[in-house]
């Protein structure tokens, strides 16, 4: 008849402080404490599932133990396992559980591995050459710091046995289940070490034997990930500490130390950061114009903040929503050259979404500037030219060039779509436009504000660029939500619409909702031939009139709701009448039968 002996060990663990403190170009030692954890000898029972080994540090850098962790135990067959109970996890001590007969002997150690061994006075510690890891988030994966403690009745006192490198890797990008982390140095790392029983503090230490470079596998969903990768290091002085992440074959990024010195319970840190901006699709790109010519009816997401020297184009045909992820894209404008940070071109599709986009002309034109006045950019800059469809989703985009040149956040060409929706701010904040329509022949400009706020010289400039009076350009500005801010104290026009000749009769505004921080002015300009038609049924407007003829003024501006902060009596519909809020604001209504 079997006779099991029911025993367990329960760890009592010290805190152990961590006392982080990485940096990107090279490890840095962090000492912990000289304390030790205690093993009190209890019971055994069942063997729990087979789990991964894995042992971590809270948020205070105090121990404590996972669901899973495991053992080994002496006996004269060798190492036994031993399995943490469940309700132990999260705990800086804990029973665990065996299932064998043989007595315990003299030591255990931390983690189990079967090919740990003791041959008399002699530890042989066993370091695998891979691991697999399930996530790649901080404190997921095992320290698996090799610990070696003296059973002495129903205690042991666990040591450490050597060290381990922790590396940080930022930005990686989403890819399959053959995702892998390399750490190879010019010393040995696996396989099996011996170690000095008789020692007070026995260690592991490298040596030069085959056995350099330790692969974790690993999966990632998520584009631009950090993750954080644990390797067991013998202790010694590695001539260089190399790391490689890679996708299936393709490597995505390496790095090399220099000249490390690994001691006894003292971390080794590094970072190792992937130099993509951008990904598709689980591509990499390293910069964001890559990736918009890689783009296929697929979203661009941003993987950190970029800083452009150059502008960024979605081409004619391409479809692309632009996922910033939070972060921010920057540029200066130093020449007439670089005069758009983003191009939108004919035909083009582009959604912008989730971050900022900022953008200003710093290099004045000594060319420009009366008397007594300091240089400014002449020349045009936009944060964003489009001629094509563009949509902006809850993202922040400015232009923070001085007034003076010609600066707008966006400028609308002949043919292109805007649509703003709720979320957004688009702010010239140098004294300038926010949105330009400009549009002096053919093809239309439609833009649709639904949301968001929108503030600059003018919110909204609708600009018949050529003065040639034939041509009637097509603009359509549709206005169902949001705020559109004047920051000029002089004119105070949240919407200005101005020729340089071209006829107004194709120009409509249509006003359902948002609120209007200063006055929509129209028919500006040279050519008075013709007046915008404008439809308004509801929001908040300062005051709506027109500098050409006022007879022709009332045909084509209705009112048909909305309040309004001068009498808009003169342009109200038939069968419509005001109402004197006796605040200084108007109501147009319904007429009562």
């Amino acid at each position: 008849m079997r006779n099991v002996m029911k025993r367990s060990l329960l760890f009592f663990s010290a805190a152990l402080a961590l006392m982080v403190s990485c940096q990107q170009e090279q490890f840095e030692d962090n000492s912990l404490p000289e304390n030790v954890e205690h093993i009190r000898i209890l019971s055994i029972g069942a063997v729990q599932p087979e789990q991964d080994t894995r042992v971590g540090f809270d948020e205070t850098n105090s121990f404590y133990w996972h669901s899973g962790d495991r053992v080994g135990v002496q006996t004269e067959n060798g190492f036994k396992e031993m399995v943490l109970q469940d309700e132990y996890a999260g705990k800086p001590s804990g029973v665990f559980e065996g299932n064998f007969e043989e007595d315990m002997m003299s030591y255990v150690v931390y983690p189990h591995q079967e090919f740990h061994s003791i041959d008399g006075e002699t530890l042989r510690y066993h370091l695998p050459d891979s691991y697999v890891y399930v996530t790649i988030e901080e404190g997921a994966n095992s320290f698996n710091p090799p610990m070696l403690g003296r059973i002495d009745g129903d205690n042991a006192l666990l040591n450490h046995l050597a060290s381990f490198f922790k590396i940080y890797v930022e930005d990686i990008p989403a890819g399959g289940d053959d995702m892998s982390f390399l750490l190879t140095t010019d010393k040995r790392i696996t396989g099996s070490f011996n170690a000095d029983l008789t020692s007070e503090y026995p260690v592991l230490t490298t040596d030069d034997e085959a056995g350099n470079t330790v692969t974790i596998r690993f999966s990632n969903n998520k584009p631009g990930a950090d993750g954080v990768f644990y390797v067991p290091a013998p202790l010694g002085t590695y001539g260089s500490v190399s790391v490689e992440i890679k996708d299936g074959e393709e490597s995505l990024a390496a790095k090399t130390w220099t000249n490390q010195e690994v001691k006894r319970k003292t971390p080794k840190k590094g970072v190792l950061a992937i130099d993509y901006v951008a990904e598709v699709n689980g591509q990499l790109y390293k910069s964001l114009q890559e990736a918009f010519d890689a783009v296929d009816d697929q979203t661009v997401t941003l993987l950190k903040d970029v800083s452009l020297n150059a502008s960024v184009t979605l081409a004619t045909g391409k479809t692309a929503v632009f996922d910033m992820n939070g972060k921010t894209v920057s540029g200066v404008a130093t020449s007439a050259s670089a005069s758009n940070l983003f191009a939108v071109k004919g035909g083009a599709d582009l959604t912008i979404k989730n971050g900022t986009v900022s953008f200003a002309a710093t290099t004045p034109d000594t060319e420009w500037g009366g008397e007594g006045q300091a240089p400014y950019p002449g020349y045009a800059n936009n944060t964003i030219s489009n001629s094509g469809t563009l949509t902006i989703e809850n993202a922040v985009l400015e232009n923070r060039t001085a007034k003076g040149g010609a600066s707008y956040v966006i400028d609308n060409y002949a043919g292109s779509k805007l649509t703003v929706n709720p979320g957004s701010v688009i702010t010239q904040s140098g004294g300038d436009i926010a949105i330009r329509m400009f549009n002096g022949s053919i093809g239309s400009i439609d833009v649709t504000v639904n949301g968001g706020t929108i503030t600059g010289h003018r919110a909204v400039w609708i600009q018949l660029a050529s003065n040639n009076t034939a041509v009637a350009p097509v603009m359509n500005l549709t206005v169902t939500g949001g705020t559109l801010n004047s920051s000029d104290q002089t004119y105070y026009h949240s919407v200005y619409s101005y020729s340089y000749g071209n006829d107004m009769k194709n120009v409509k505004i249509d006003i359902s909702g948002g609120t209007f921080n200063g006055d929509i002015a129209l028919t500006g300009g040279a050519n008075k031939t013709n007046i915008e038609t404008a439809i308004i049924t509801g929001g908040t407007i300062s005051d709506i009139y027109s500098y050409g003829d006022y007879a022709k003024a009332v045909e084509t501006i209705k009112i048909y709701g909305g309040t309004f902060y001068y009498d808009p009596t003169d342009y109200v519909a038939d069968g419509h009448s005001v109402v004197d809020n006796g605040d200084g604001s108007y109501t147009v209504v319904v007429q009562p039968d």
